[in-house]
């Protein structure tokens, strides 16, 4: 018979950490030993599902929280473990992400991961990575390409109250992607191919400029193969790549 991990999980967790039986430091290693040894009874991985339940909280708002609505096969990244095809949908509005899987008596349920050891996680269309934005906190950014100098995306919603309608009710908008050239550890935001070249000397900016006209590249529409070819130009000819 198989038990239901969000009745064991708590339980196993409570008996270790209230045991009183071995000092604090070496908890989490007794503790991750007995993980694993559920893990391997009963199928399910603890260290993927010991987040939290999660429970939408926006019902009666027009729209969802999440880059895409419907959960995307994904490989994620935890705690030093990778674990593929993972049902996960992006919550962008709380920078959250959402496990569905099957429990034991066959119905959907959902998880938060705990963002605290998660790393990254990828599906066939982008990869992210967490790490400390331009204000310094940790959140998940688009990988578009790294290098010397990087670029990153930024999605962002916002959840607006509907003053149109005098209803009350709140709606979220669109996804919104913010751009984003880094160089060392600054950032430097940009919109179009103005504001992205003006991240550059001079000398590079025109070069830069020339190489957008010359192959039709508009940074704001521009698809991941020209912007990998942008990127790839802009760390060649920079003081970076020397």
């Amino acid at each position: 018979m198989r038990i239901n991990p969000e009745i064991w999980m708590p339980c196993l967790v409570a008996a270790i950490c209230f045991s009183g039986l071995q000092p604090l430091w070496s908890q989490d290693r007794s503790l991750a030993a007995q993980l694993e040894q559920y893990d391997q009874k009963y199928g399910n991985d603890p260290r993927l599902v010991n987040g939290e339940k999660y429970y939408y909280p926006y019902r009666r708002s027009d729209g969802d929280p999440f880059l895409e609505s419907s959960p995307r096969k994904t490989i994620l990244h935890i705690g030093g473990n990778v674990f593929k095809d993972q049902a996960i949908r992006y919550d962008i509005y709380n920078q959250l992400l959402v496990l569905e899987y099957e429990d034991v008596y066959g119905a959907t349920s959902s998880l938060v991961l705990p963002n605290s050891r998660l790393e990254a996680f990828s599906d066939d269309r982008r990869s992210f990575i967490k790490m400390k934005g331009p204000e310094g906190k940790e959140e998940f950014f688009q990988v578009v390409y790294e290098g010397p100098i990087s670029c990153y995306y930024a999605w962002k919603k916002e959840y607006r109250l509907d003053a149109t309608s005098g209803s009350g009710e709140y709606y979220f908008t669109e996804p919104v992607r913010e751009a984003y050239l880094v160089r060392g550890h600054a950032f430097y935001s940009y919109g179009g191919n103005r504001s992205f070249s003006r991240v550059f000397d001079k000398e590079n900016k025109k070069l830069i400029r020339h190489f957008m006209r010359q192959h039709h590249i508009n940074v704001r529409t521009a698809s991941g193969s020209q912007m990998e070819s942008l990127m790839e130009y802009c760390n060649s000819i920079t003081d970076e790549a020397q």
